[in-house]
């Protein structure tokens, strides 16, 4: 019998009726299949009737950066424009199929995601936005959408320079907007994706001014297990597992509180819920206090995975060197359904997430990665009601592990399905 995750098997808790109805779940499909973004998923496999908005990602942008790698992104004559894969349009074409689901589904294109470049030229002036906005009308408009995600996760900063960007970009984001809120039809929707990065409420974007042209703005409050952080996407901090360098210690509340306190209403936020984990980056390199002086010679922590641990993770396919993203269903498979038991299941009652230990060469138990289940995902549902938060958005239904966490997370939300 296929072991289920650590108290999945409870009973789903409802919400009060109160709340039935009033609380939105905006899962992210990943379906585009290009070279950014790697192989998608099957539309045709998906199960909508867990959530009430559908954001199917992504489209990307025509642009001239000297960095781009995708040639179909550097057609000249479409600048600025907004560039559908052949297997989205496709997909987009199927949309009928989710609707006869989930007939009361709102369904939105979502453009650009993490590494996505072009923003920043799109958003530069009133002519390029101009250019990239009528492409955005064009596409609503032919595949009967219900509006469009903006996905410019880093303006300003450009993810740490990987993109092109300008201390103009957090103006030029608001005027984006803006226009972009003009000139679609009244009854359409427009949101964004933000960062949990602390810098983004107070420098990137400006909050109180975009937030009157966005119906809700999605927080991305997870891959929070960076530098030298244990935890992935915990709600409040941890002593047990403690964060050394004060830069990146982050709690989803955290996160949340930032963005109340640079001017958001909490009614306009949805709380982020990965549906995978992270092996800690202190996990396999050393982790940097930026804070302190000659910080190359003298890390705040040292990567404590030796290559037995290593080993374990490439024998299940993970490449840790890589990427330590592993999603919800293969945690759930390989993890803790390992044949030879090599992962144990633990709680963390204060960050109010699960881990997984593996045992190191001397036989004592490490922090081997974090992640959500139906457990953390009906606090975290809890959490939003009592913040009195919009709702919630997940990333992204490909990692789910047989709409487990996306039917928990409808139900505690109190959403009729």
């Amino acid at each position: 019998m296929k072991r289920l995750p650590l108290l999945a098997a409870l009973p789903l808790l409802c919400a009060s009726g109160a709340f039935a109805g009033s609380l939105m779940s905006v899962g992210y499909f990943n379906g585009s299949d290009d070279a950014m973004t790697g192989q998608g998923s099957d539309i045709e496999k998906l199960d909508v009737r867990q959530i009430t908005h559908l954001n199917y990602a992504f489209g990307l942008i025509y642009n001239d950066e000297e960095g781009e790698t995708n040639p179909a992104l550097k057609d000249a004559s479409r600048l600025h424009q907004i560039w559908l894969s052949p297997k989205t349009i496709a997909d987009l074409k199927k949309l009928p199929h989710l609707r006869a689901q989930n007939p009361d589904l709102k369904v939105l294109l979502s453009v650009g995601g993490w590494g996505a470049r072009g923003f920043s030229g799109a958003a530069k002036n009133q002519h390029n936005r101009a250019v990239f906005i009528k492409s955005v009308q064009e596409i609503v408009t032919t595949y009967g959408l219900d509006g469009i995600d903006l996905d410019w996760e880093y303006p300003v900063n450009g993810a740490w320079g990987l993109m092109d960007s300008t201390p103009e970009d957090r103006d030029n984001f608001t005027a984006l907007l803006k226009e972009t809120r003009e000139a679609l039809p009244k009854g359409k929707l427009v949101t964004v994706a933000v960062g949990a990065n602390a810098e983004s409420p107070k420098s990137w974007v400006d909050v109180r001014a975009i937030a009157p042209y966005l119906n809700y703005i999605n927080l991305m409050t997870y891959d929070l297990a960076y530098g030298t952080q244990y935890f992935n996407a915990n709600l409040y901090d941890s002593t047990r597992w403690p964060t050394v360098a004060a830069a990146d210690k982050y709690s989803v509340d955290a996160v949340v509180n930032n963005y109340i306190a640079a001017g958001l209403k909490p009614a306009q936020m949805n709380l982020g819920v990965g549906f995978y984990g992270r092996v800690p980056k202190r996990a396999i390199e050393p982790g940097i206090d930026w804070s302190k002086p000659d910080v190359a010679k003298h890390p705040a922590t040292q990567p404590y995975f030796g290559p037995q641990q290593l080993a374990l993770f490439t024998s299940l396919g993970f490449d840790l060197n890589k990427d330590t993203y592993v999603k919800y269903n293969a945690i759930v498979s390989k993890l803790l359904n390992d044949p030879q038991k090599r992962f144990t299941e633990q709680w963390d009652d204060e960050a109010k997430v699960p881990w997984l230990s593996v045992r190191s060469e001397d036989g004592k138990p490490l922090f081997a990665l974090s992640y959500e289940n139906p457990r953390s995902v009906d606090i975290k549902a809890q959490y939003i009601k009592e913040k009195g938060l919009g709702g919630a958005m997940f990333w992204d239904y490909s990692g789910d592990d047989d709409n487990q966490l996306a039917t928990q997370l409808a139900d505690s939300l109190g959403i009729v399905r």
